[in-house]
């Protein structure tokens, strides 16, 4: 598998004529990018939301994810723009499972479709390429937006953690959807 990843790094997906996924390179970090991170309004249903984030810190964790073996993260690109990210992490090739996770920071481009059709190709890419037999997505509960995007992928609630993450001073629970092979 782990040839599988190395090789996945070097591809570009073309996802439609404008839409595409690429591996982020340290040295590609943009303001825009920084800034995404930064916004509360982009991180509010992430755990992102706590920390601030420099652009160092973003290059590291780039660096960190190109020389990882368990981890696949392109960048989302809409005419050349970059406009958000897409990762499986946690990628177990004993139980074949991975944790998929995605961000359109991008504002301008939020209900346009971006995530739907970028979880629809990252997970044909687990299932395919890596040989996976379930992906998972930890999702807040009060995110519908997320959760409308894995139903139209066809993911399914697996799990659900009754009050399990603070949001805005409120507990909440914390939903894990799957799709299996």
């Amino acid at each position: 598998m782990l040839k599988e990843i190395l090789a996945l790094k070097k591809t570009v997906v073309i996802l439609n004529g404008d839409l595409t996924l690429r591996i982020l390179l340290p040295d590609q970090v943009s303001n825009c990018y920084v800034e995404w991170m930064n916004d509360y309004e982009v991180t509010k249903y992430t755990e992102q939301r706590f920390e601030k984030t420099t652009r160092s810190e973003i290059e590291l964790l780039l660096a960190k994810m190109l020389n990882s073996s368990t981890d696949l993260m392109y960048g989302i690109f809409l005419s050349g723009e970059h406009v958000g990210t897409i990762k499986l992490g946690n990628i177990n090739k004993w139980h074949m499972t991975a944790d998929l996770s995605y961000l359109i920071g991008s504002k301008r481009h939020w209900r346009k479709g971006i995530a739907t059709t970028a979880i629809a190709e990252m997970t044909k890419i687990g299932f395919t390429k890596l040989s996976l037999e379930k992906i998972s997505a930890g999702v807040y509960a009060n995110n519908a937006a997320s959760i409308r995007v894995l139903e139209k992928n066809n993911y399914f609630l697996d799990c659900v953690k009754k009050s399990h993450f603070i949001f805005e001073n409120n507990r909440i629970d914390a939903l894990s959807y799957a799709r299996e092979k």
